[in-house]
């Protein structure tokens, strides 16, 4: 079994297998204009699996976050009262 490093603010479960419902739709792809079928588990495609191919879904970046900017106190050298 490999073994990989994790972050523990990290959550994680115990593998398992999960049902899911899918549904085979026959539609007409928005790029190339032809008639398809795909199976999936959301809702209607709009394109063939030619034109757009299913790809991993996309990791969230939590961890860049910037900083909120601070108020600044600025002392001036001309004194106006």
């Amino acid at each position: 079994m490999a073994s990989k490093l994790i972050d523990v603010r990290e959550y994680t479960v115990r593998a398992h297998k999960r049902e899911i419902h899918t549904r085979v739709f026959n539609f007409v792809c928005k790029q190339c204009n032809e008639t398809t079928k795909r199976e999936t588990y959301g809702p209607r495609p709009l394109y063939c699996e030619r034109c757009r191919p299913p790809q991993p879904p996309k990791k969230s970046q939590q961890s860049s976050k910037k900083a909120k900017p601070r108020p600044m106190t600025y002392t001036s050298d001309t004194n106006l009262g």
